[in-house]
């Protein structure tokens, strides 16, 4: 038969538990969170530099052709618009694009946790593409 100390014993134990593992979990999220937009990050770099040199070695067309379609070229890059062509689905699952920018989408509305993506406003330029991390 249990007692009511054992049973008190098992919920001191448990909530002993639920103090250190919650503040765990959080911070584990957030590494996960962290580290998926450094991936995302270095992913759209690569995009971006596979994106110009087809752009070169295609003569500079207006387009070119992503792995998920048609990609519009601005000054020899990929467009906001059209970037996400150049990934794969597996790079940008955990995030939402809009504009320019995946926003990851476990990081809470309005937090910048993700990564922005400009391309270049003249000719001669490389885009910007910056993970924003200060929300994770």
């Amino acid at each position: 038969m249990i007692s009511r100390l054992n049973v008190a014993i098992l919920i001191a134990v448990l909530g002993a538990g639920a103090v250190v593992a919650v503040p765990r979990h959080a911070g584990i999220a957030t590494e996960a969170r962290l580290a998926q937009v450094t991936v995302l990050s270095r992913s759209a770099t690569t995009a971006a530099e596979l994106g110009h040199s087809r752009w070169l070695a295609g003569n500079r067309p207006p387009v070119i052709e992503g792995a998920r379609g048609v990609v519009a070229m601005t000054y020899g890059y990929p467009s906001a618009a059209t970037l996400p062509l150049m990934l794969g689905d597996a790079e940008t699952a955990s995030f939402i694009y809009a504009d320019g920018v995946w926003r990851h989408a476990s990081a809470g509305s309005g937090k910048p946790c993700g990564v922005a993506y400009s391309p270049p406003a003249t000719a001669g330029q490389n885009p910007a593409i910056s993970p924003q991390t200060s929300g994770c």
